[in-house]
């Protein structure tokens, strides 16, 4: 049976969730037995975690009848759904997020170097925009915060984590031939440019009075070059996560869990490296930190890509890096603009917009576009 224990609500709606998916203990045994855990299921506990906007990661904590003949069957597992709320699962449809993160699970998750969570069971169907992954629950870990921010130490693992997939996709051109990956072209940089534009007012509307004029400055600046802003950053290279920050990775807290794990594949696409590194550390350190750590962290980054057979001078990173900054002010206004509301998303897109902002103006992005 599913415990279905009453307190903070996470339990039911974790219960709720499992019960919509078809997930009872027949079911979970069944998938756990085809994945090469013997035996069967007697009991699992079930919690909602993760502060995920588009999905739903719900812990089961697994009881096992009898002895475990393999030494190896897991005691607890983290199965990803759709979302439960239906602007943020009409958001999934529009943007492909749920085919997107089976495709990468599916078909290349084993050939990048980057650390992700093993997965015991995946499966999609689309027409209901619906999916099932149930995953490897890595611990002891725990998972950055996106609006606490990190150490510089923890910065630099992640760092290595995004040159790690970079350098282990770079130049795979195969890639569009998969049915998720979005081949760039032309008419889809016309496309992000029209919705940014379209839902910059509602932005200004639900967060204007928390931002300073400097920040929304900032957007008006996008607003106004948001295509030039776009042509004028490197074609695609790597395959690059597309969300890569703090509430997405997996901080290791001892053996048997390694260092990083980075989870929430569902903007992964073909797309600039650099990217996803301004990305990260406009989020996770504060800005006059962030300009202490910079050169380090950017040397970091060039260094463990080289170990990949990537060669990129100090001069390319740069400016990738430059005109990459305002990748995760561009991330707050739409994100925030197509999910469903929460007071925490809230919060992370505060800070997104606003670490964003700042290193835009720090590294003078606008004097290269």
């Amino acid at each position: 049976m599913v415990a279905n224990e009453s307190g903070d609500g996470g339990e039911a709606l974790a219960a709720a969730l499992l019960a919509e998916n078809d997930l009872d203990l027949r079911r979970l045994t069944e998938l756990l037995n085809r994945a090469g855990f013997e035996g069967a299921l007697s009991w699992i506990r079930a919690e909602v975690v993760g502060t995920g906007q588009v999905g739903e990661n719900v812990r089961c904590h697994l009881d096992w009848e009898g002895d475990d003949p393999g030494g190896d069957r897991p005691d607890s597992v983290v199965v990803k759904l759709a979302s439960s709320n239906a602007t943020s699962r009409a958001a999934a449809a529009a943007t492909r997020t749920y085919v997107r993160e089976v495709g990468f699970y599916r078909d290349v998750a084993a050939e990048v170097a980057i650390r992700v969570p093993a997965v015991h069971h995946l499966s999609e169907d689309r027409p209901a925009n619906r999916f099932v992954l149930v995953m490897e629950d890595v611990a002891p870990a725990e998972a950055g915060d996106q609006l606490a921010g990190c150490s510089p130490e923890r910065a630099g693992l992640a760092v290595d984590a995004a040159a790690d997939l970079h350098g282990s996709t770079w130049g795979r051109t195969d890639l569009v031939e998969l049915d998720w990956v979005d081949e760039p072209s032309a008419a889809r940089r016309r496309e992000r440019t029209e919705l940014f534009r379209a839902v910059f007012p509602g932005f200004v509307e639900t967060y204007g009075e928390r931002l300073g004029d400097e920040d929304l400055d900032v957007g008006r600046w996008l607003v106004e070059r948001f295509d030039r802003w776009q042509e004028s950053r490197s074609e695609p290279q790597c395959l690059v996560h597309g969300d890569f920050r703090l509430d997405n990775l997996l901080f290791g807290l001892g053996p048997p869990a390694p260092d990083l794990v980075t989870v929430d594949w569902q903007t992964v696409g073909l797309g600039a490296a650099l990217g996803d590194v301004a990305y990260l550390l406009s989020g996770s350190l504060q800005p006059a930190e962030l300009r202490r750590r910079e050169p380090e962290l950017l040397d970091r980054y060039r260094a463990r890509l080289a170990t990949h057979g990537v060669g990129l001078t100090p001069a390319d990173v740069e400016r990738d890096y430059r005109l990459s900054a305002p990748a995760g002010y561009a991330m707050a206004v739409i994100a925030s603009q197509i999910v469903g509301r929460t007071d925490r998303g809230d919060r992370m897109f505060l800070v997104m917009a606003r670490g964003s902002a700042a290193q835009t103006r720090d590294l003078d992005t606008a004097g290269l576009v």
